[in-house]
């Protein structure tokens, strides 16, 4: 009996954040709702699509708040800046999230807040990582809000 109840507490013990937030506990993660700031700098208009959905922090050519200013008004794009002090393995479970997702890009950003999401007419920040609020705020995107323009 006490050799077949060994793996089971082990395997509860390995599975005990399974099916929560990357970042903590369910229910942990706090995030605010509230009208977008622009991520652009004043005269930051130049802009390029992106080469990837995830960029990891000291990644070369991370788009410019110009780029993902254009990405969210002229693409629809939803946009993760992440803390660059995230614990690993939720930057990890960004990336794969990001990954699966339409018109997404993942950028490192400031310590604080910890995860800032912003989409055309929303912005979310939170004090972790959880996918399931970031994918109720890419569910919320309006249908062809994006706007015609050459790609670059």
């Amino acid at each position: 009996m006490r050799r077949r109840l060994i793996p089971a507490v082990a395997a509860l013990v390995l599975c005990a954040a399974c099916g929560t937030p990357a970042d903590s506990a369910a229910g942990a993660v706090t995030c605010e709702s509230g009208p977008r700031t622009s991520l652009a700098t004043p005269g930051d208009t130049q802009w390029r699509h992106p080469d990837q959905s995830f960029y990891a922090p000291g990644d070369p050519n991370v788009p410019s708040g110009g780029s993902l200013e254009h990405l969210i008004v002229g693409d629809n794009a939803l946009i993760v800046q992440y803390s660059p002090e995230l614990p690993q393995p939720s930057i990890d479970a960004l990336r794969e999230w990001a990954a699966m997702q339409t018109a997404t890009v993942a950028v490192p950003g400031e310590t604080d807040p910890v995860v800032r999401a912003v989409i055309a007419s929303t912005e979310l920040t939170c004090d972790g990582l959880d996918t399931d609020q970031l994918t109720e705020l890419a569910r919320s995107r309006a249908p062809g809000q994006g706007t015609e323009h050459d790609a670059q």
